[in-house]
């Protein structure tokens, strides 16, 4: 069985346990493809992959750590982006981007603060952009304002693809990162602000100005990410390490000072 059969197995167990209907994930889909196709935007998939493969990788969530541990990062690593591919799930790119850093991939359900989202874009960032079947507004709302930004889009989805839209796997933003990531066999992974608690991170909404406790349907989805990256460790070789105190089954809990003698190891 594929890594995409497996998957799409996963998603209807996920879309059971949280009350989707999977017909308008392949509306959300049709609609975002037939957006792309229309502009001819032609998923890079070479750039992708130019980013990612062998690639000592950071992917920045929008957790509560986010910001403390950014900012501990860089002053490791004050040129970061020379050493790393930074991957940003959604809301966490703003926080770079108060940083000067612009992430070189920016995975997002326009969810986050878009204006974040087109100016990564216009900077150059490579932009991956979901359809599921609560945010076709979004897609019609703000896609035609982030293809003016750039053309370097690769949409997804998280049920069967249609031309052009990728379907690495993943649910939320932060593992679907993660999941990429895997696929182009980036190494090592490495989560900052990926925390899987029961605090929401400032960066996940635009309209929030401190972390708040998590509501009934984020627990959901924080933990299904918490599964869902270990189920990924189970079924591929990928190594991923966090910086955040709850460390998912299969994967290594790190200090900051440690990443570079992980990358070493890799090299």
């Amino acid at each position: 069985m594929t890594m995409l059969q497996l998957w799409l197995e996963k998603y209807a167990e996920i879309a059971n346990i949280m009350g989707y209907d999977i017909a308008r994930d392949r509306k959300a889909t049709e609609m975002l493809a037939s957006i792309l196709r229309s502009h001819h935007i032609d998923p890079p998939l070479s750039n992708l992959r130019e980013l990612l493969f062998e690639k000592p990788s950071i992917i920045f969530g929008a957790g509560p750590s986010l910001d403390e541990k950014t900012d501990d990062l860089l002053r490791i690593f004050p040129k970061i982006s020379e050493r790393f591919t930074l991957v940003t799930a959604d809301g966490a790119t703003q926080a770079l981007i108060e940083r000067g850093e612009i992430p070189q991939i920016v995975v997002t359900d326009l969810d986050g603060d878009v204006g974040s989202l087109l100016y990564s874009a216009g900077k150059g960032s490579l932009l991956v952009v979901h359809a599921h079947g609560d945010n076709m507004e979004k897609i019609a709302t703000y896609i035609r304002d982030i293809i003016s930004s750039t053309k370097l889009i690769i949409g997804t989805t998280q049920v069967e693809p249609m031309s052009p839209l990728q379907n690495f796997g993943g649910f939320t933003d932060g593992d679907r990162a993660v999941f990429m990531a895997s696929k182009y066999n980036a190494a090592p992974i490495i989560l900052v602000g990926m925390d899987f608690g029961k605090i929401v991170g400032k960066r996940s909404k635009p309209w929030l100005r401190r972390n708040v406790a998590a509501w009934n349907d984020k627990l959901k989805k924080l933990e299904i990410a918490y599964r869902l990256i270990s189920w990924l460790t189970a079924n591929s070789n990928v190594e991923i390490y966090t910086t955040s105190e709850i460390a998912p089954p299969g994967t290594r809990r790190i200090r900051l000072e440690e990443i570079s003698q992980i990358v070493r190891c890799h090299s």
